[in-house]
């Protein structure tokens, strides 16, 4: 299929980069997705759907067995993730811990990168689901 899909609520989805659409419950088994991102609710509620994409995006700590990807990238607060947070306060500061990959074939190795300032206000999950799913999508730097 080659497109990308993010389940996530309105707030996030409105975030998205071009060409990455905000999924629903019918769409999860559309096919074959480049990348799929999934926030923590959304993990929850397609443990029992198959999700196949080369590229999945998903809370830490989520596993289910009829996901299939090439490559998981995990997002947290915690240094087990792929991405997480090295500042909570004022607009954030994303950590990548280790090397993704991104849409492109791109390598994105470990650094730090100053996320945008108008998702100040965005929960520290959301904030850090929109981040993967730019890195991903788009690569470096996050802008359109």
């Amino acid at each position: 299929m080659g497109e990308s899909v993010c389940f996530c609520h309105q707030r996030p989805g409105e975030m998205l980069p071009p060409g990455v659409a905000r999924g629903s419950g019918n769409s999860a088994a559309a096919g074959f997705w480049e990348l799929c991102a999934l926030s923590p609710e959304w993990a929850r509620e397609l443990t029992h759907r198959v999700l196949r994409c080369r590229t999945l995006l998903v809370p830490e700590g989520t596993y289910c067995p009829t996901w299939q990807a090439q490559q998981v990238v995990s997002y947290g607060l915690s240094g087990r993730s792929s991405l997480t947070l090295s500042s909570m306060d004022g607009q954030g500061v994303l950590c990548v811990q280790r090397t993704v990959q991104d849409r492109r074939g791109q390598f994105i190795e470990a650094q730090e990168l100053p996320l945008p300032e108008d998702w100040r206000d965005q929960p520290p999950l959301e904030k850090l689901m929109l981040a993967g799913v730019w890195l991903l999508w788009r690569g470096l730097p996050f802008s359109n």
